[in-house]
């Protein structure tokens, strides 16, 4: 039979540390940038700094739906940021229950 023995590697916790405070800092930026957004968004907008699409792809899969928060201003469509942002905190569907038999992630 095997035996092994797991030994951390030298400044473990030091390394750790950093990689933790890097990730703490990108999703602090990321929260600061989209808190610098104005209120009503673009279509470009929304897809780039929201949801993380191609307008294309925003307006295809989710724009077009009845139930997305839109504004008419004259002939302009806007996007209300907080209330898009609501939308898909309320429509967030987990692989488990879309997918159950994929295995995602590190295997």
């Amino acid at each position: 039979m095997f035996e092994t023995t797991l030994k951390p590697q030298p400044d473990f916790e030091a390394k750790m540390y950093d990689i933790m405070y890097q990730v703490a800092e990108k999703a602090q930026q990321d929260r600061d940038q989209l808190n610098e957004l104005p209120y009503l968004l673009s279509k470009t907008q929304l897809a780039k700094h929201v949801f993380n699409v191609s307008p294309q792809t925003l307006d295809t899969h989710i724009i077009k739906r009845g139930d997305f928060p839109k504004l008419r201003v004259g002939e302009r469509v806007l996007y209300p940021k907080d209330e898009s942002i609501k939308w898909i905190n309320e429509h967030l569907e987990f692989v488990d229950t879309l997918a159950p038999d994929r295995h995602i992630g590190i295997v």
